[in-house]
């Protein structure tokens, strides 16, 4: 039963009593996300080749297409029929038909992209479509998740696989091209390497088994010649498949993510092929190359483009290169001998671009602000994105940008902020790790920062500071396991002894009891070493089938000095441990089967608890985690809860890729909000 309000307030229940007025108040929920750039991870870009003006984007997003009428200015997304759908590829045919690979399989639209409707499975299999092609007559090829490659004929409805035997036929296929007469045919694959087939599909030639070739180009002139990308380095076919040859460029090092070939028969090959057009290369650091003799020698176009993460998509339109990258799209303006051939003769450049060109982001409005973590310093609140890190400004109710290191001219910090941490002995310092590599400190409270000098360059998934030596941090390293350092940062030595080799840390947690014993979750279970990271053994057996998520440690409550909880947020819910992780629990009630992915404790109540879930949103418990109930804003329910905090004057900060939220405890009287700070 709820308590009896007090005079006041039980005074303002009478006179208002047609009013939403209580004495316990519940959250009031908004979004947070003013000053925060919205990102599109870009996959897919389409032009339309009758007017270079209209564009259509794909991005890996709920409803994830943008159209553009006017090059890019302005953009319109909330297609119908799209759902939550990211968007892998684009394919558009004449007719203002256009096709779509998205989470959910085969979509197709005929009025350019307003509606659609997804492709009768009859057929087809229910998997994610990863790729698409066309041919000369009209013919639609699909890349399919675990289900190979299917050839459909849309106007009479039929669909069936162009691979019938293993491992194409069951593989997940990255990357399509295809001739136009439909003959010739390369596959790429996740993890079964590359295949080609000169006869339309009836036999194939597979090449590099056991690799990744996410990206493909043909030659527009000769569909003998293909150019693949296998991850970390580029191959090349002269014979359709038959053979393949290394192309050796050192950036190809940095993963070659996008592919693009022109047809620009002013360009003659150096190969002593013929006409080979222009063929583009986008790297994992942003760069773009060139080359006008079929992949012998490159260029670097322009320069680089400002985002980590690499450039995902390229195409071309009206005299513009374009490039998808993780933060959205972006432009530069491309020399003569780059495009088709206009009506008169064309001059040949001697060089295949400028280096002194810039590039135009076009896409500001579009996407999700794709938050990573959140940090209460002393001094406020601080939020990591992939766009770089930001302050709270309760004032303004706005997010304010914080530099790291010397860039004040940056639109995007490098490869986003991706984790956060304070010192527990000291909250005015702070650091911030980094997803291309690096560790940043705060010594004010998040409002400047330098960059920690280290051995160490790769991303960073999360930090921890020891509470008994500040000089000894802990980092996970993005999709590895944890490095330890001794001296605040700057060298780094693996900890790994224990755990298997293809093991990848996940959530880390120190014993603030006993800070000499780390917990580690991990993508198959619990680890524990008692001596910073030197001893892992797995601990946990009931969680040995699960991915944890996130990890918490506090002093138990109401026993002996010295002895800590551990509260484990795993993919079928919610546990905790009194013995160190020998043993453990569930949670309560009602969070069963649920992906719990953060815990936040309330700091002026302990028993007050709320967990951030995957797709199942926000929960609370007011008993210690004993019995938990759905609470927050009902959209949470469709993402990923990527990190919780207390902002400045109380409030609840929900961060997720997609969104970021305020609640406050408040109750409004006819639209006027009563807050009710702790």
């Amino acid at each position: 039963m709820r308590s009896r309000p007090g005079l006041g307030l039980g005074i303002l229940c009478i006179l208002w009593a047609l009013s939403a007025c209580q004495a316990t108040p519940d959250w009031v929920w908004e979004r947070a996300e003013a000053g925060l750039p919205r990102q599109a991870v870009t996959l897919a870009l389409t032009v339309d080749p009758g007017d270079p003006s209209r564009l259509w984007a794909g991005y890996y997003a709920p409803g994830g297409l943008a159209v553009s009428p006017d090059g890019g200015q302005t953009w319109t997304i909330g297609a119908q029929g799209l759902g939550d759908n990211p968007i892998f590829d684009l394919l558009l045919l004449p007719g203002d038909v256009l096709w779509a690979g998205t989470r959910d399989g085969l979509l197709k639209s005929t009025d350019g992209g307003t509606s659609w409707k997804p492709v009768a499975t009859e057929g087809l299999p229910s998997a994610t479509a990863f790729a698409l092609a066309t041919d000369a007559s009209g013919q639609v090829y699909v890349g399919f998740d675990d289900a190979g490659l299917y050839l459909g004929e849309p106007d009479k409805h039929l669909w069936a696989p162009l691979a019938r035997d293993e491992p194409l036929s069951t593989s997940a296929v990255l990357s399509l091209a295809v001739s136009p007469d439909g003959k010739h045919l390369y596959a790429g694959t996740a993890g079964h390497g590359l295949y080609a087939s000169q006869d339309a599909g009836q036999t194939w030639k597979a090449a590099f088994p056991g690799d990744y070739a996410p990206n493909l180009a043909l030659n527009p002139f000769d569909p003998m010649t293909a150019v693949a990308s296998l991850r970390n380095h580029l191959v090349r076919t002269h014979d359709g498949g038959g053979s393949w040859e290394p192309l050796p460029v050192g950036w190809a090092l940095d993963e070659v993510v996008s592919l693009l070939w022109l047809a620009d028969p002013s360009t003659q090959s150096g190969s002593g092929n013929g006409v080979s057009g222009t063929l583009f290369a986008g790297s994992g650091k942003g760069q773009v190359y060139c080359s006008q003799d079929g992949g012998e020698t490159w260029e670097e176009i322009g320069v680089r483009v400002p985002t980590q993460g690499g450039v995902l998509a390229l195409a071309t339109a009206g005299g513009r290169l374009l490039a998808g990258t993780w933060t959205g799209i972006y432009a530069t303006p491309m020399p003569p001998t780059f495009g088709p051939p206009g009506p008169g003769p064309q001059e040949q450049g001697e060089q295949c671009g400028d280096a002194s060109q810039t590039w135009t982001y076009l896409s500001p409005s579009l996407g999700i602000p794709n938050a990573n973590a959140l940090l209460a310093t002393d001094d406020g609140l601080l939020i990591g994105t992939r766009a770089g890190l930001f302050r709270w400004r309760p004032t303004t109710r706005r997010w304010e940008r914080v530099q790291l290191g010397h860039s004040p001219n940056q639109d995007f910090q490098p490869g986003g902020v991706t984790a956060l941490a304070s010192d527990s002995s000291d909250g005015r310092v702070a650091y911030a790790g980094v997803a291309s590599g690096g560790l940043y400190r705060s010594n004010d409270g998040g409002a400047n920062w330098t960059q920690v000098p280290s051995d160490l360059e790769i991303g960073i998934r999360a930090i921890r500071i020891s509470p008994e030596d500040a000089a000894q941090i802990y980092i996970l390293a993005a999709w590895e396991r944890m490095y330890e350092s001794n001296d605040g940062g700057q060298r780094w030595q693996a900890r790994w002894t224990g755990m298997g080799v293809t093991t990848e840390a996940i959530s880390l947690a120190l014993d603030p009891q006993s800070p000499s014993t780390v917990y580690l979750g991990t993508d198959t279970g619990l680890y524990r070493s008692r001596y910073r990271g030197k001893d892992w053994r797995p601990v946990g057996h009931r969680l040995d089938d699960q991915t944890v998520l996130t990890l918490v440690t506090r002093p138990a409550p109401n026993t002996e000095e010295g002895a800590s909880v551990l509260y484990i947020g795993a993919t079928r819910g919610a546990y905790r441990s009194y013995d160190g992780g020998d043993t453990v629990e569930l949670w309560g009630k009602g969070l069963e089967e649920k992906s719990v992915t953060a815990i936040l404790f309330d700091p002026k109540n302990p028993r007050t608890v709320y967990a951030g879930t995957a797709y199942a949103g926000l929960y609370r418990s007011a008993d210690g985690g004993e019995t938990w109930q759905s609470t927050g804003p009902p959209e949470l329910a469709e993402e990923l809860v990527e990190a919780m905090a207390w902002g400045p004057t109380g409030e609840l900060f929900v961060a997720s890729a997609s969104s970021v939220w305020m609640g406050s405890k408040g109750v409004s009287i006819y639209g006027t909000e009563w807050r009710f700070w702790r």
